[in-house]
C-alpha cells in the first residue's frame, strides 16, 4: 500500500498531473491523515477545474491493466482537493476519503479507471486520447465510460461542506472492471465497509436502482480428426459445434419487469486445431455471454446450456463457466469465475428515496432506471448486499464505441447530482 505524508502548494495555473518524473517526487509530498501545510483549493467547484481533470484523465491511456498513471493523478488532485486520507492499495485502486464533523454513515463512490482498446483506431475522427473539446463535448476513450463521472465524484467529494456533514465519504478510482466486475471494488469495501454505495456508471443522470448481471460459459464440441483431403474419414467438430449454435438460439431468455429481458450472446468461436493445416479439426471451442437477471442461479443456466447441447445431437460436449485470470498493474492476480450477478433495491429504499431527493434538490429531473450492462454493483449490492444505486453522467450506447464522448453540461451536472446525494444522507443525522 502506497501512502503520502504532506501536500505542497501547486503554482498557479499548473497543469493537471505532471509527467511522470514530475509525478514520482510530488506523491511523495502528498497529504495524508492531515490538512498540515495543505492548499485550500480555489476551484473545487469550478466547471474549468472539473473539466481540465476529466481532460488530462482522458489522455493517459489506462487500457485495462495500465492504470497506473491514471491512479497517480487522481491521488494528486484528491490532495489538492484536501482529501484527508489519499492511498493506492495493494490492487492499485486509488482511493481518497472525506470524514465530516460528525459521525454517521460511510458512503462509497466508485468509478473505474481502466477503458477498453481503441481499435479500430484509424476509424476515429477525433483521435482517442486527445480529449478534443468540440460542440459541447470532450471526446476520447474514457470520456464517457467513466473518466469524466470519476472527476465529477473527485470534485463533489472535495466541495463537500465537512462541518454539517454527519459520516465519511469514500472515493474508489477502481481498476479491472473491464474484465472482472468488482473485484476491485471487494477490496475498497472489505478495507472500509461502507453503509451505501454509488456507483458512478453512465445513467443519463437518472438514479439506477437495478441491474443486469453477467456470466460467461464456454462450449466445447468434440470430433474425430482426419486429413482434410478426405473429411469424410473425421468427424468435424465445427459442423457439430454449428448445431449447438443452432439450439442456443431457441433458449427462450428469461424477463424482469423493472430491469427487461435477459440476453445471449455467442461472442467467439475457434477451431481446435487453430489454424487447422490440412485437418478435419477435432474441436471446437464457443463462448457464451449471458446477461443476467436476479434470481438466476449457475446451475440451473448450464443446465439449459446443456440441454440444448443434448438436443443438437453433439456426444461429448462440454459446458463449463468460463474463468478470469487477470493481474493487475500492481502484480496481484485474480483467477475467478465470470459469474457476475444481478442486483436490485427495492424503490421504497432509504438510498433510492434519498438519493433521489438529493438529486431533485440540485434541480436534476432524475428517472429510476436499470443498467443493461454489467457494472461493479454486481458484487457491492449482487454478491455483498450493501445497498446501491447508480448515477453518472452520459448513456450506456456512449461506452465502447468509436468516438466516445461526454457532454460537458451533464458532466457539471453530475458533480452536483453526487454533491446533492451525499449530502441528503449525512446531512440529516448531523446533530
Amino acid at each position: 500500500m502506497v501512502r503520502w505524508a504532506r501536500v505542497t502548494k501547486q503554482p498557479a495555473g499548473r497543469e493537471f498531473c505532471q509527467p511522470r518524473e514530475l509525478r514520482s517526487t510530488l506523491l511523495l509530498d502528498w497529504l495524508i491523515d492531515t490538512q498540515e501545510n495543505a492548499v485550500p483549493s480555489e476551484t473545487t467547484n469550478n466547471d474549468q477545474s472539473l473539466i481540465d481533470l476529466t481532460c488530462a484523465l482522458v489522455r493517459m491511456e489506462s487500457i485495462l491493466g495500465n492504470e497506473r498513471a491514471v491512479a497517480e493523478c487522481v491521488c494528486q488532485e484528491m490532495g489538492r482537493l484536501l482529501f484527508d486520507h489519499v492511498e493506492i492499495d495493494k490492487v492499485g485502486n486509488a482511493v481518497g476519503i472525506v470524514r465530516g464533523l460528525h459521525g454517521g454513515p460511510r458512503i462509497l463512490l466508485d468509478a473505474h479507471m481502466d477503458t477498453v482498446d481503441v481499435v479500430p483506431v484509424n476509424a476515429w475522427v477525433h483521435q482517442p486520447f486527445a480529449a478534443e473539446i468540440d460542440n459541447g463535448c470532450i471526446w476520447g476513450r474514457g470520456s464517457s465510460d467513466m473518466k469524466g463521472a470519476l472527476a465529477a465524484m473527485i470534485h463533489a467529494a472535495g466541495g463537500l461542506d465537512r462541518a454539517n456533514l454527519a459520516g465519511t465519504v469514500i472515493v474508489s478510482a477502481s481498476v479491472g472492471e473491464e474484465s472482472i466486475e468488482g473485484a476491485a471494488l471487494r477490496t475498497v469495501m472489505d478495507r472500509h465497509t461502507p453503509d451505501f454505495v454509488v456507483i458512478g456508471e453512465a445513467s443519463n443522470l437518472n438514479l439506477v436502482r437495478a441491474g443486469r448481471g453477467r456470466a460467461e460459459f464456454t462450449i466445447e464440441t468434440v470430433g474425430e480428426p482426419a486429413h482434410a483431403s478426405d473429411p469424410g474419414a473425421g468427424i468435424n467438430a465445427v459442423h457439430r459445434m454449428a448445431a449447438v449454435i443452432g439450439e442456443m438460439e431457441k433458449i427462450p431468455m428469461p424477463e424482469h419487469q423493472f430491469i427487461g429481458r435477459g440476453t445471449m450472446c455467442l461472442t467467439d468461436i475457434i477451431s481446435i486445431p487453430y489454424p487447422a493445416h490440412s485437418v478435419v479439426p477435432s474441436g471446437c471451442r464457443t463462448t457464451y455471454e449471458r446477461r443476467l437477471l436476479p434470481g438466476e442461479e449457475h446451475d440451473a443456466i448450464k443446465a439449459e446450456l446443456v440441454e440444448a447441447c443434448a438436443r443438437a445431437k453433439a456426444p461429448d460436449t462440454m459446458v463449463e463457466l468460463a474463468m478470469t485470470d487477470y493481474r493487475t498493474y500492481t502484480g496481484t492476480h485474480w483467477v475467478e469465475p465470470k459469474w457476475f450477478p444481478s442486483w436490485k433495491l427495492d424503490e421504497d429504499h432509504l438510498l433510492v428515496q434519498e438519493g433521489l431527493r438529493g438529486l431533485r434538490s440540485a434541480g436534476l429531473e432524475p428517472g429510476l432506471a436499470s443498467y443493461q450492462f454489467c457494472t461493479n454493483g454486481a458484487y457491492s449490492a449482487g454478491t455483498a448486499g450493501v445497498p446501491t444505486i447508480g448515477f453518472g453522467p452520459s448513456t450506456e450506447q456512449h461506452a465502447h464505441v468509436v468516438d466516445e464522448f461526454i457532454e460537458i453540461d451533464q458532466l457539471s451536472l453530475a458533480r452536483r447530482g453526487y454533491e446533492s446525494i451525499v449530502t441528503t444522507l449525512l446531512r440529516g443525522t448531523a446533530p
